[in-house]
């Protein structure tokens, strides 16, 4: 509203400078009577600040796999391996179905325990609850206005009734760190006794063993050399885990990380206004006006989020990407002031300002929200006017 104010104010000194000079050039310029018409348009451009907004309950990462109950064999994928169904079969191609599996992948060697088993991690976050103001956007577009002019009020006066439509883009974001609730859910698998292998490590792996007779000879292949053949060699682990969720240290406080993140609010709203307005004469040539009325602010926008946290032993950050659109229809009142400048009798410039009063709307993405409040908006708008 003080943006509005002080281009107000901007107008009445604009609005005397030309009219000083006017005065000056008066017997000098023969000027044209500006006749009177029944219809106008106004096309042109505005800026205004605003709509504000705000972020909210902004951090939760969730985890990146969903994985099977841990007394259910499964394929399973945590951010530091994955431990897969058992490949084997017996000799008459049957799983060997004993609790165990060759499919398991690690990749650290954090991950073998200090009594020899091997630990798979999923690291997530929860928001605290935190709020990010994403501040107040600047929104920038054009107008299109049309008035039909139905005579004086007062000796000077004109009264006209206007119908027109705005646009405004919206552009609103905000990065930085916030501090969240850590939780890392830890399946650990049984090596049972086995030395554990070098990190990384992927099974199923396999060797060549030579083929012998049962007498211990040699078995040749077609071309009379060694024959082989390929024999699971893999390390082999339990195909089910011991599972431990926590949120705390090891001293029993609470698990805290920074979660990196970047929020965006972005899209446009057209506004359909309607109302009177009042055409004051300053001198021949100039013209103050003013409007105000009812209006109607269909918005369309995107919120988007884009998180992570970096976790020490995690090949890649552990990221929350999502993106959501919303459309709303709010109500709304406006007012505008504009001086005119008239170059014919049919067209002329101008220059005003324009002040906005709408409702704000809400817009969530999982446990996430962002509020979009057009509240107030000002600016100003600058254009062509034309009689017709």
């Amino acid at each position: 509203m003080r943006i509005a104010v002080f281009i107000a104010a901007g107008l009445a000194v604009f609005a005397g400078i030309l009219h000083a000079q006017s005065d000056d050039d008066e017997d000098e310029m023969d000027y044209f009577p500006l006749v009177p018409t029944g219809s106008s348009m106004h096309f042109g451009m505005r800026i205004v600040g605003g709509p504000k907004v705000s972020f909210h309950n902004v951090g939760t990462v969730p985890v990146s796999n969903s994985i099977a109950d841990a007394n259910v064999p499964s394929f399973r994928s945590y951010n530091d391996g994955t431990v897969g169904l058992d490949g084997r079969t017996d000799s008459g191609g049957r799983p060997s179905n004993d609790g165990l599996t060759n499919s398991w992948s690690a990749n650290y060697a954090s991950q073998i325990t200090s009594s020899g088993d091997v630990a798979y991690h999923l690291h997530s976050t929860n928001s605290f609850g935190t709020n990010i103001n994403g501040g107040t956007a600047t929104a920038s577009g054009w107008e299109l206005q049309f008035g039909k002019s139905y005579g004086k009020i007062a000796r000077k006066v004109d009264f006209s009734l206007i119908g027109g439509i705005t646009f405004a883009g919206i552009n609103s974001k905000k990065s930085t760190e916030v501090t969240a609730q850590f939780t890392t859910l830890t399946d650990t698998y049984s090596l049972y006794g086995q030395v554990p292998p070098s990190m990384p490590y992927t099974a199923p792996t396999t060797q060549s063993q030579r083929l012998v007779d049962s007498n211990g000879a040699p078995v040749l292949n077609a071309n009379g050399g060694q024959a082989t053949q390929s024999t699971d060699a893999s390390i082999l682990i339990s195909q089910n885990p011991t599972r431990v969720v926590s949120s705390t240290n090891s001293d029993g406080t609470p698990a805290i990380k920074q979660v990196q993140g970047h929020w965006q609010i972005k899209g446009a709203y057209y506004t359909f206004r309607f109302g009177p307005m009042f055409q004051v004469p300053v001198t021949e040539r100039i013209k103050l006006t003013f409007a105000f009325g009812a209006a109607a602010s269909f918005v369309g926008t995107s919120y988007k989020e884009d998180e992570e946290i970096v976790i020490d032993d995690v090949i890649a950050p552990i990221t929350n990407v999502q993106e959501k659109t919303r459309s709303v229809l709010l109500p709304a009142v406006f007012a505008d002031a504009n001086a005119e400048y008239w170059l014919t009798e049919r067209t002329g410039f101008y220059l005003g300002a324009t002040y906005q009063k709408s409702k704000s709307f809400n817009q969530t993405l999982d446990d996430s929200s962002a509020t979009v409040d057009l509240g107030s908006t000002s600016g100003f708008q600058s254009g062509f006017t034309l009689r017709f």
